[in-house]
Formats: structure tokens, C-alpha cells, sequence
């Protein structure tokens, strides 16, 4: 029960970001300027390019990190493709079910049962979403006087609410259990020199993702920093929790456009560099992952049975 009540207001969001996504089309769309900017992208091949090794070297860093994770003598070039598949299939399914795909690469190989597979695709998701977070946090404190209606006391109190949220919950048996679990997960992960190791890759690898809208938004004449490019990226990738739609249509531009607009009060600039942004990764998404389909052909039963897994849950 309380799964599906999670479920309900994960895809209330999610609908409440859409709408968003709709008004914002319906104010800024502009589909012969779009198409201006994608012929002016198409003159520079040369940051094409680079955009497209950096965003690419992303997916590595992270295969590096869970092939480190594991621990076993198994390829690097299995934990990319299981990557590059779940990619792949977060941008047919219409909800993130990718890593059945991950999970599914993995547990084929020698050595490897379907619980450590599981288990390890857990543990990276987590660590995944500590980074997200602390660099999401770290971009609301830095840039919390470009929020007009955010102050240091509704800060505050919402620092409050979510304390007393957390204790509620692990106050309520039927959840310490879960949150024990999961804690004892990043406690062993975080563990060493390994920890230190992993979170650097992941932490690295959001950093290189963070290069596709710092390059986008400096070409339509936004000039974000870096840094502020990477708070950017790390707040719309977390918002894709609420994904409805293949690929988080629709939730990634509202996102996106939203956390521009605290740095450059842009609407129209926002909306077209979070149009741009996702089209060049749903660009890469297919292209990489059909390509790894063809180097793999047995494999496609994975995505296939990942496909059906996300129809089942519409």
C-alpha cells in the first residue's frame, strides 16, 4: 500500500511537471529558432564533438565505479553495456525500469548471482543521488539569493520538517528495517579507498554530463559557469524521480528550465537550451544503445523483457 501511494504522488509530480513543460511550449516554442540553433550547433562540429566524448567518457567513469564496486575479473566493457542498454531503455519505457537491463547484463556473467547484481545496481543508484544531492544542495545554498522566495528562516523550517520527517519514519517499524538496509549498503560502499575511489568517479562522471549544458547555454548566449552548469544538470537529473514519459519528456525541460532561470532570468533562453540539451541526449541515447543492440544481438532479449516490464507498469 504505501508503495503505491509513493507511486501515485511520484507520477502526480510528474503530471504537475508536464503541465509545466505544456504552458512553457505553448509561451516559447518556437520551432523555426530551435531549428536556427540546431543548423548553428551543426557549424561547430568541433564542440559537437567534444560534447559528445565528454558526455560519453560520463558513462565510462560510472562503469568504472560499479565494475570497482563488484569487485570481480569481469570486462569493463560489461558494465557499459549494461549502462549504455539501460540508457537505452529509459528513453523507450516510459518510466525508469533501465536497470532491469543493468541488473540482467550483469547477473549473466560468470560468478555473478542475480542478488549480487541487484545488489550492486542498488548501490550504485544510491551513491548516484548522495552526489546529486550534495551538489544540489551546494547550488541551493550558493545561489539561494536568486530564489526571491526562499529566506534563511523558510529554509530553516523546512530543514525542521524534513528532520521530523525522517525521525517519524524511523520511528515506524515496518521502515527501520528498509532504512537499515540500505544504510549498512553505503556504509560498506563508502568504506576505504574503494569508497573514496567510486564516489570520485561518480561524482567526476556527473561533473562530464554537466558539459552539455554549459556548452549549450554558452552557444545561445547564456554564459553559465561551469559550476553553475553542474548544480543545473545535478537538479534536473534528480528531478527525472518524477519521470512520466519516455526519457523524462516533459519533466526534464520544466526541470531544467526552472533551475536556468535562478541564475538567468531567461524563460525563453531556458526553454530553448532544456529543448536542446534533451534532444542531443535522446540523440546519444538511441545512437549508442542500438549500436551496442547490434554488437550484441543475443542481448536484445534484455531490452525486450525491460520494454515489457515498463509497459506492465503504465
Amino acid at each position: 500500500m504505501k508503495r503505491k501511494h509513493a507511486t501515485i504522488v511520484v507520477r502526480l509530480a510528474g503530471a504537475g511537471l508536464a503541465l509545466v513543460f505544456l504552458w512553457l511550449t505553448y509561451r516559447y516554442f518556437d520551432g523555426e529558432e530551435l531549428l536556427r540553433q540546431l543548423y548553428l550547433l551543426f557549424q561547430r562540429p568541433d564542440t559537437l564533438a567534444w560534447m559528445l566524448i565528454i558526455y560519453g567518457a560520463s558513462f565510462w567513469l560510472r562503469a568504472l565505479a560499479w565494475k570497482s564496486y563488484v569487485g570481480k575479473p569481469i570486462s569493463l566493457i560489461v558494465y557499459a553495456k549494461g549502462i549504455f542498454f539501460s540508457l537505452l531503455i529509459n528513453h523507450i519505457a516510459p518510466f525508469k525500469v533501465g536497470d532491469i537491463a543493468r541488473v540482467a547484463v550483469l547477473a549473466k556473467q560468470k560468478d555473478v548471482s542475480v542478488d549480487e547484481a541487484i545488489h550492486s545496481v542498488a548501490v550504485m543508484r544510491l551513491l548516484d543521488m548522495l552526489v546529486l544531492c550534495l551538489l544540489s544542495a551546494w547550488g541551493m545554498y550558493a545561489y539561494v539569493h536568486r530564489f526571491p522566495a526562499i529566506n534563511a528562516t523558510v529554509i530553516g523550517v523546512v530543514g525542521i520538517i524534513g528532520v521530523c520527517a525522517i525521525a517519524i519514519l524511523l520511528l515506524r517499524k515496518s521502515d527501520v528495517e528498509w532504512i537499515r538496509k540500505h544504510y549498512h549498503m553505503i556504509k560498506s560502499a563508502l568504506r576505504g579507498r574503494r569508497g573514496v575511489y567510486m564516489v570520485s568517479m561518480i561524482a567526476l562522471s556527473w561533473l562530464c554530463e554537466a558539459v552539455v549544458i554549459y556548452e549549450m547555454t554558452n552557444t545561445l548566449g547564456m554564459s553559465l559557469t561551469f559550476l553553475e552548469s553542474a548544480w543545473v544538470n545535478s537538479i534536473t537529473v534528480s528531478g527525472q524521480v518524477f519521470q512520466i514519459a519516455p526519457g523524462g519528456l516533459g519533466t526534464y525541460e520544466a526541470v531544467m528550465a526552472f533551475a536556468i532561470t535562478r541564475i538567468v532570468p531567461d524563460w525563453s533562453g531556458a526553454y530553448m537550451a532544456a529543448m536542446m540539451t534533451h534532444a542531443f541526449k535522446f540523440a546519444f541515447s538511441y545512437l549508442v544503445g542500438i549500436a551496442v543492440l547490434f554488437m550484441s544481438p543475443r542481448d536484445i532479449s534484455f531490452v525486450w523483457a525491460a520494454w515489457k516490464k515498463g509497459r506492465e507498469k503504465r
